[in-house]
């Protein structure tokens, strides 16, 4: 039923910029059944669930706890975990929790939800003045609005890389963490 789809994490930018309320649109399926979940672990680190109980897509993140937020004691910790299928099963409980914690106008917030990825890489061929066989650490940034790629060579310096992901994939070669090299 439920399907990984990263897209519905922007229902993380949304509840921390305030004035949604919950169930929101749905952004992979523009149905109003989607539905987000914060918990606390400490004042810095929380675990986050979006889900649509329509089509099925779901995302689950670490992420920065926002300040306001609080963990409600209807949801058992114990029983949390990747799938988002005991929160759907409180989704009209933790809508209302959600609804009654967050902002309710838009606050502008300095803080947006950011994946980001680094890779331990070598340059296969030239990209962007950078030579072959240069070592260094590509580094990818979402915010489900702009992808931001950069390359930091080993003397820390930084290069925007102004290329698709598909022609990076074919442009550097990934080295495993357990490669020192």
């Amino acid at each position: 039923m439920w399907n990984d789809n990263d897209k519905i994490m922007v229902l993380f930018n949304k509840v921390t910029e305030g004035g949604t309320q919950f169930p929101c649109q749905c952004p992979v399926c523009q149905n109003y059944s989607a539905h987000i979940y914060i918990h606390r672990h400490n004042d810095k680190l929380c675990g986050i669930w979006t889900w649509c109980n329509e089509c099925g897509s779901t995302s689950h993140m670490s992420g920065e706890t926002p300040t306001w937020w609080e963990n409600p004691t209807f949801v058992d910790e114990n029983k949390l975990c990747s799938d988002p299928s005991y929160l759907n099963e409180l989704s009209d409980e933790i809508d209302k929790w959600v609804n009654s914690h967050t902002p309710t106008e838009k606050v502008g917030s300095t803080s947006q939800f950011v994946m980001e990825n680094r890779f331990n890489v070598v340059i296969r061929e030239e990209l962007q003045g950078i030579p072959a066989g240069t070592k260094g650490t590509i580094v990818i940034r979402d915010n489900f609005r702009t992808l931001k790629i950069d390359f930091i060579d080993s003397k820390g310096k930084t290069v925007s890389i102004h290329d698709t992901p598909e022609r990076i994939l074919q442009t550097v070669e990934v080295i495993k963490p357990t490669d020192n090299n």
